[in-house]
C-alpha cells in the first residue's frame, strides 16, 4: 500500500537522476548520461529539466529527428523557455525544414523579443526563404536597435539589390561605408550597384580602389572591373586586371575573352586571336568569343574564317533558346 510520501519520494528520485544525468553529459559520458534522463522520466514523464537534457544529448548523438520530437514535448508540456525553441529551431534547420525553423525562432522571440542569436536566425531563415520584404522589415526592427551594425546595412543593401531597388540600396550602402570607407565588402556591393545603374565611371573608380589600394583579388572584383575597364575604353587596364585574373584562376575562359577583346578593341589582331582561341578552346560555346573572332578575321579579308565562326556561334545560340525554351 502506497503511503503519502511515496509521490515525494519519487519526484526526488527523479531529481537525483536528473543530476546525474547533467554530471554524465557534462563529462562527455553522453550514453550514460541519456540512460539517467530516461530513469528521471520513467519516474515523472512530465518532468522538464531531463526532457531538456535529453534532448540536447539526442542533438549532440546526431540523432536528429529523435532530438525535435523531445523537444516537442517540452512545447506540449507547457515549456516556454526560449531556449528550447531556439534548438528545436536549429534542429529543423539541420533537416533542411527552414520553414518549420522559422517559426521556431519567432515562438522563441515572441517569449525574450532580446535574443540575438534567434533573431540572427530568424534572418538567415528569411533570406534562405526569399522573404526580402519580411526580411528588410526586420533588418531596420534591428538597425532601429543597434544603428552601427555595419554589415545589416551590407545585407540590407544586398537584398534591396535582389528586388531591383539600386538606387535604395546604393543609399544603404554608403551608410555602411560612413562607418568604414574601407569596408571591402561594402565596397564591392557598392561596385556592383554602380555597374548595374550603368555608372560605369563610379564602378570603375571604386573596384579599383578596392583592388588596388586595398589589395582585394577576389576574382568577380577583377572580373566586373575587366568588364568596366572595356566599356570605358580603358583597354590596357582590362587587359593588366584580366591578367591578374588568369594569375590565379588559370585559363579562365572569362578572362581570356577579356584580354582578346581588349586587343581586338586595339586591333592587335595576333594578340587577339591568340587569347580568343585560347578561350574558345577552354569553352567551344562562349559565343561573344567566337563573334569576336569572327569579326577579326571578317576585318582581314578571310571570309571563309568567320563564315564558319558565325554558323558555329549561331548554332550555339540556337541550342541556348531551344533550352530555355525546354
Amino acid at each position: 500500500m502506497e503511503t503519502p510520501e511515496t509521490p515525494r519520494v519519487k519526484v526526488l528520485e527523479a531529481m537525483s537522476y536528473a543530476l546525474r544525468a547533467y554530471r554524465a553529459m557534462f563529462e562527455g559520458n553522453l550514453y550514460k548520461a541519456l540512460y539517467y534522463c530516461d530513469e528521471s522520466l520513467r519516474l515523472q514523464s512530465d518532468f522538464l529539466i531531463p526532457l531538456f537534457l535529453k534532448g540536447l544529448i539526442l542533438a549532440s548523438l546526431g540523432k536528429v529527428d529523435e532530438a525535435i520530437e523531445v523537444f516537442n514535448t517540452l512545447v506540449r508540456l507547457g515549456d516556454k523557455n526560449p531556449i528550447t525553441y531556439l534548438f528545436l529551431g536549429q534542429l529543423y534547420g539541420i533537416k533542411g525544414s527552414c520553414s518549420d525553423a522559422l517559426e521556431s525562432y519567432k515562438k522563441a522571440l515572441n517569449i525574450e523579443d532580446n535574443f540575438p542569436s534567434a533573431q540572427f536566425l530568424k534572418l538567415l531563415c528569411l533570406e534562405s526563404l526569399g522573404k526580402y520584404e519580411e526580411l528588410l522589415e526586420e533588418y531596420d526592427k534591428v538597425l532601429r536597435v543597434a544603428p552601427n551594425l555595419k554589415i545589416l546595412y551590407v545585407k540590407k543593401a544586398d537584398i534591396l539589390r535582389k528586388l531591383g531597388k539600386y538606387y535604395e540600396a546604393l543609399e544603404c550602402i554608403n551608410k555602411a561605408l560612413e562607418k568604414d570607407p574601407n569596408d571591402i565588402n561594402a565596397l564591392y556591393l557598392k561596385g556592383v550597384l554602380l555597374k548595374r545603374m550603368n555608372k560605369f565611371e563610379e564602378a570603375y573608380q571604386v573596384f579599383k580602389k578596392l583592388i588596388d589600394e586595398l589589395n582585394v583579388k577576389w576574382l568577380d572584383a577583377l572580373r566586373h572591373l575587366a568588364s568596366i575597364c572595356l566599356t570605358i575604353g580603358e583597354f590596357k587596364e582590362a587587359i593588366k586586371y584580366a591578367e591578374e585574373g588568369l594569375k590565379i584562376a588559370g585559363e579562365d575562359p572569362t578572362f581570356l575573352y577579356y584580354i582578346g577583346k581588349a586587343y581586338e578593341r586595339l586591333k592587335e589582331y595576333e594578340k587577339a586571336k591568340e587569347y580568343l582561341n585560347r578561350c574558345i578552346e577552354k569553352k567551344p560555346s562562349y559565343v561573344k568569343a567566337l563573334l569576336s573572332l569572327a569579326k577579326i578575321h571578317e576585318e582581314e579579308g578571310n571570309y571563309e574564317k568567320a563564315a564558319d565562326l558565325y554558323v558555329k556561334s549561331q548554332l550555339y545560340m540556337d541550342k541556348h533558346v531551344k533550352r530555355d525554351l525546354d
